[in-house]
């Protein structure tokens, strides 16, 4: 055992050093990186220093080759055009002395080389038409139309070798005479470029950039060095322009070898001396600690068992009762005293919960876990089982009081269990429901007198708004006819209202009649669209339908044609102008399933839960759209369960809503599939 706890120590302190060498390297790096980027930042600050010279260098060199010539366009213009050839030959030759990097200077009257100089070794330019030269004739021909000169190349001369052209237009009274072209030797620039760079010539690169602002083909240079360049500095020249791409030179960068070799031996060592220095203070300071922990832990758990206790005094409004592992009461709250009349030395560690439970209760539920299980319960699981089972249970049962009387309450039972997940008791918290269960009844009471009340005067109401609207009682003035419409439309609504109340109250109180009988279900579905054709086309929504014949169902027809049409109705109510309504019937494992799906704005998902509850509504604000009560879709599902369906919800495939209803085939369906469409109804 001592030697299992000095290889552990040892661990431990080689952790520690292997930790103290990482927090130690980490700065150490970092200062090291500091250090190489510091003068790498100045290399990179010299080096673009010298690349702004080169490019400066550059264009100058350029520019005042281009230029030179500029007095040859003068001496033309002065002589409106009339040349000495011996004279013109004359003043070529001295501009092109002047120029270092001249190739030769060419004048074309009409965009035809007439004279040029050199001449010797430009013999085959003389007499040359620009027009000829296909590729370089469009940027001539810019150039002529714009009037200023430009700069282009390096392109590929007709007498060998590359070359940068400068053309200068003539206008001579404000009419176009001919060009001047300067050749620029490329090789000769290029090879002054790479002497002013130097050693950083390798990593200088050059390209063109077009008219339109894109970047051209790369003539000097590695076309790579574009790709990731320290910086991008533009060459202006003439009518054109360049971009030169320049890098740091690789040799230029510190290289970090032997410092990190130090870095590292540094690291390590301090690190071993800093884990000596803690393992000694660690040691001197454990027993103190541990000491310290005790009291401390001491001191938590009487604080601990001081607030469990209040809390436990405090919740009067709920019965906590827990158990051990065989049942017997552990703790017995003073919520659970007020309530059921014991008294918590009676009961802790003397009772069992079954004192207070009632017999005919669990024997019920006994039979219904038995029947689940396939066996017999054993000991109390008829209530700990779902908590063994690691599933929390709400319960509606009865508690039995010391004087008899049966309370109803709402109980929660879970699993009291240990560090490793073992059982050791169970706990109870219940809730008395009695007065929640009084005001239920109280309000179902209301709203079925308030409902009953209202039917007979509402009846009176509309029967005479009736008589009004139809011209019974005599012609109806027409600054009256609106307010006799929306009387009428909102009695109909009330009285609607009204039949949903009685619905549902008949429905709560299991005293709804229904009068089952086997229908072709294609027969009801198309009876409910029939009814709702006005109101789809008042709301321009098309219905379409597609229907399977020779299914048949167990239904009573009336209240299967209510559920459609409340969804049929919501489904047109909630429909986009010109918007479409489909109802289709399919099989499914031996029932029919009908789905009517809009192209509404949908549900949103948060109130999917509480779609089918009473006055549940998505858009119950004063301002909402659509008017209602909420009460369609509950009374739906009542109506749909009791007539041995289902109803259920699923977003559409577009967006808008999705309502089914399922209910059993009674006898074999003939697959046949129909399909109709129209702008008014099913066809």
């Amino acid at each position: 055992m001592n030697g299992q706890y000095r290889g552990w120590r040892r661990s431990v302190f080689w952790l520690l050093v292997a930790g103290l060498f990482i927090c130690l390297l980490v700065p150490m790096e970092y200062g090291l990186r500091a250090y190489r980027d510091t003068n790498n930042t100045a290399d990179l600050r010299d080096t673009l220093e010298r690349a702004n010279g080169i490019r400066a260098l550059l264009e100058s060199e350029i520019n005042s080759a281009a230029f030179l010539a500029t007095g040859v366009e003068s001496y033309i213009v002065a002589r409106e055009g009339r040349l000495d050839p011996r004279e013109i030959q004359r003043i070529l030759a001295l501009v092109f002395e002047r120029g270092r990097h001249f190739r030769n200077i060419g004048i074309a009257p009409d965009n035809r080389i007439a004279w040029v100089f050199p001449r010797a070794g430009n013999e085959a330019v003389i007499g040359l038409h620009y027009a000829d030269l296909a590729e370089q004739w469009p940027g001539i021909q810019e150039v002529i139309a714009e009037g200023e000169g430009r700069l282009s190349g390096p392109v590929e001369l007709v007498q060998g070798g590359r070359g940068l052209i400068y053309r200068a237009p003539i206008q001579i009274n404000g009419e176009y005479w001919g060009l001047l072209s300067t050749v620029i030797d490329a090789d000769s620039v290029f090879e002054y470029l790479r002497a002013i760079a130097g050693e950083l010539a390798p990593v200088i690169a050059l390209r063109q950039i077009r008219s339109d602002g894109e970047p051209g083909a790369v003539f000097f240079g590695d076309a790579a060095l574009f790709q990731r360049p320290l910086e991008l500095l533009p060459v202006n020249l003439p009518g054109s322009r360049w971009e030169m791409a320049v890098q740091t030179p690789m040799g230029s960068r510190l290289a970090l070898g032997w410092y990190r070799v130090l870095e590292f031996g540094l690291a390590l060592f301090l690190a071993v001396m800093l884990g000596l220095l803690l393992r000694l203070i660690w040691q001197r300071n454990l027993l103190r600690q541990l000491d310290a922990q005790v009291r401390e832990r001491t001191s938590e758990l009487s604080q601990s068992h001081d607030l469990l206790y209040s809390v436990l005094a405090a919740a009067r409004s709920f019965a906590i009762v827990a158990t051990d592992a065989r049942g017997v009461i552990m703790l017995f709250n003073k919520g659970a005293e007020r309530m059921l009349g014991y008294q918590a030395e009676d009961m802790v560690g003397k009772q069992q919960p079954g004192s207070f439970l009632v017999a005919e209760e669990i024997s019920q539920r006994a039979r219904v876990l038995e029947a689940e299980l396939g066996r017999p319960l054993q000991g109390d699981e008829v209530f700990t089982l779902r908590a063994q089972q690691g599933t929390e249970e709400v319960l509606m049962m009865h508690y039995r009081h010391r004087d008899g009387r049966l309370i109803p309450v709402q109980a929660v039972v879970s699993a009291i269990k240990d560090a490793d997940g073992g059982v050791r008791g169970y706990l109870g918290i219940a809730e008395d429901i009695s007065e929640r269960l009084r005001n239920e009844t109280l309000k179902n009471q209301f709203i079925s007198t308030v409902s009953h009340e209202l039917r007979t005067p509402l009846t009176a109401i509309s029967g005479a708004l009736g008589l009004l609207r139809a011209g019974s009682l005599g012609p109806v003035p027409e600054s009256m006819g609106q307010m006799l419409e929306i009387a009428c439309s909102n009695s109909e609504r009330l009285t609607r209202l009204v039949d949903d109340l009685l619905d549902v109250e008949k429905l709560m109180a299991g005293r709804m009649a229904l009068y089952p009988a086997v229908h072709p279900v294609a027969d009801l579905v198309r009876a409910s669209l029939d009814n709702l054709q006005a109101m789809a086309a008042q709301q321009d929504a098309k219905l379409v339908i597609r229907q399977l014949d020779g299914l048949r169902v167990r239904v009573d027809a009336s209240r299967f044609q209510q559920v459609l049409t409340n969804l049929l109705s919501n489904a047109i109510k909630f429909s986009p102008p010109g918007g479409c309504v489909s109802v289709e019937m399919s099989q499914i494992a031996g029932h029919v399933r009908i789905l009517v799906t809009d192209q509404g704005p949908g549900i949103p998902a948060a109130f999917h839960p509480q779609l089918f509850q009473r006055f549940a509504q998505a858009d119950s604000g004063d301002s909402r759209r659509q008017s209602g009560t909420g009460l369609g879709l509950a009374i739906s599902k009542q109506l749909t369960e009791h007539m041995g369906g289902r109803i259920g919800y699923e977003p559409g495939p577009a967006g808008g809503s999705c309502f089914w209803v399922e209910f059993p085939i009674v006898e074999p369906a003939v697959d046949v599939c129909h399909a109709g469409v129209d702008s008014g109804g099913p066809q």
